[in-house]
């Protein structure tokens, strides 16, 4: 088939107008599942402190004579742990010809950029809460910076392979947290290991409720004894079942009626599963999230969100961690 002569085609107008969708698509994850969890609290200093405790060993001599006086038994100061607050900011600049045009998607881009920037603030607090980064008091030139969850578990750790190589300092009396280190060699996530980790955090007193991994580790879970053979009707006679291929919660043996959810996590270390107690574990916040506006220094504007905040870690027996896990 051939085009008439003279037919006016598309490719030669210099008048089409642009088909431009009205709507910005961003497929960035935003989802923070740790400072979702977590409960809000206020921090009144830069160094954020709290009280632990633990009850005396139980014992099975505690037995006395008929009439005997009472003596006073021994009274152990409560720990106090803390935490160094941590600025974390983002500032968007938009020239006045910019914020001045017609612009698809948005109707003005400084609110468009701020709400970015909000969710990146977010994104960022929950991947500095949910690893493994160190303590750092700050001083000038030096910003302080908080110690992560993955710091503070220095009693209950498992390993996906063996320990070999391994440290978990934790919280030091002197008022530090060094950065654990990792085991040399990995291994699987299988059950028996969950298991185990479970079984630490319930021997040391820990009822955790959540399990945090990643994607590939989240996986793993699911497949866990007869999880991937289940499967639920869609309706009856009407079609084929649905095939229930992951777990949203494991019971174990020492968990409560409700289980441990389990919960994947883009921001937390994809070799390491965080077994937590989210009663025990807050965001305590200085100065909560708040925008401000920086001195105009010519054609353009820049706006400023921030917040200060740090991870409190109200007893780091509650929470259990398994490190050293393959990510494949």
């Amino acid at each position: 088939m051939a085009v008439p002569n003279n037919t006016v085609l598309t490719y030669s107008r210099t008048n089409a107008r642009q088909d431009l969708g009205d709507v910005i698509y961003d497929i960035s994850p935003t989802d923070t599942p740790i400072l979702t969890m977590a409960k809000r609290m206020t921090a009144t200093a830069r160094y954020h402190e709290w009280n632990s405790d633990s009850l005396a060993a139980h014992s099975t001599t505690n037995k006395h004579l008929d009439g005997d006086n009472d003596a006073a038994d021994a009274s152990s100061a409560t720990l106090r742990p803390g935490n160094r607050t941590q600025i974390l900011k983002k500032t968007a600049s938009v020239s006045g010809s910019t914020e001045a045009i017609e612009l698809a998607g948005t109707r003005s881009e400084m609110a468009y950029q701020m709400a970015k920037r909000s969710k990146e603030i977010k994104r960022d607090l929950e991947a500095t809460i949910g690893q493994n980064n160190a303590m750092v008091n700050g001083a000038a030139g030096t910003a302080s910076q908080m110690a992560g969850i993955e710091s503070y578990i220095a009693t209950n750790v498992a390993y996906g392979g063996t320990s070999a190589g391994a440290a978990n300092p934790g919280y030091n009396a002197n008022g530090t947290v060094v950065a654990p280190t990792d085991p040399n060699n990995t291994g699987n996530f299988t059950e028996p290991k969950l298991k185990e980790l479970v079984k630490l955090a319930w021997d040391n007193g820990g009822e955790p409720d959540v399990l945090i991994v990643g994607g590939v580790n989240r996986q793993k879970v699911s497949a866990f004894t007869g999880i991937a053979s289940l499967y639920r009707d869609t309706a009856p006679k009407l079609g084929p079942a649905s095939i229930i291929a992951s777990a949203d919660v494991y019971v174990s043996d020492f968990s409560g009626s409700g289980g441990i959810k389990v919960v994947a996590d883009r921001f937390t270390r994809p070799s390491v599963g965080l077994l937590l107690d989210m009663d025990m574990v807050g965001v305590a916040y200085l100065r909560p999230f708040q925008t401000y506006e920086t001195a105009k220094t010519g054609d353009n504007m820049q706006r400023t969100v921030l917040c200060e905040s740090t991870l409190q870690v109200s007893n780091e027996h509650a929470h259990a961690k398994i490190v050293g896990l393959t990510t494949v």
